[in-house]
C-alpha cells in the first residue's frame, strides 16, 4: 500500500489530490497521461466558497475517490477534458463527486471542482448515460 494522502485547506502550494489507477478507462479520446492530480490552492478556495460546510468532508475524501472510484462520466454539454469521478465516502457515508480536468498534450490533471451529490442526482446521471459504473481493473 502506498503513502496516505492528506489534503490542507490552507496552503499556497499545489498539492497531490491522488493517483489514478491505470486501468480506469476514460471516456472519449482522454488518455489520461497523467494519472497523478494535482489540487490548486484556488480551487480549494473554490469549494470554500461553493460549500463552506462540505470543505473538510472533500478534502478528506478527494484521494479515496480518485484511487478507486464507483462511478466515472462526463457531463453532456461542456468541456471534453474534464472527467467526473463519483465514490460513496466518509461515515456517515455520502456520495462525493470530484471532477477533473485532464490536458494530455502538457501531461496534467488537476482537481477542478469536488462536492457531495445526492442519490437522486447519482441515480439520474447514470440513467441518462453521463455517468457509469467502473468495472474493477487488476
Amino acid at each position: 500500500m502506498g503513502r496516505t494522502i492528506e489534503l490542507r485547506a490552507n496552503t499556497t502550494a499545489a498539492q497531490t489530490a491522488g493517483i489514478l489507477p491505470y486501468w480506469i478507462v476514460l471516456p472519449a479520446s482522454l488518455l489520461g497521461r497523467q494519472r497523478t492530480v494535482v489540487i490548486l490552492p484556488e480551487r480549494i478556495a473554490h469549494i470554500r466558497r461553493r460549500r463552506p460546510q462540505w470543505l473538510a468532508f472533500c478534502l478528506a475524501n478527494i484521494p479515496d475517490v480518485l484511487a478507486a472510484p464507483d462511478f466515472v462520466g462526463q457531463r453532456a454539454h461542456g468541456d471534453r477534458r474534464r472527467v467526473e469521478f463519483v465514490r460513496l465516502v466518509g461515515r456517515p457515508s455520502g456520495w462525493l463527486l470530484v471532477s477533473v480536468k485532464f490536458v494530455d498534450e502538457r501531461r496534467e490533471a488537476w482537481v477542478n471542482t469536488a462536492h457531495p451529490i445526492a442519490e437522486f442526482f447519482l441515480t439520474r446521471r447514470v440513467r441518462a448515460g453521463t455517468l457509469w459504473r467502473v468495472s474493477r481493473g487488476p
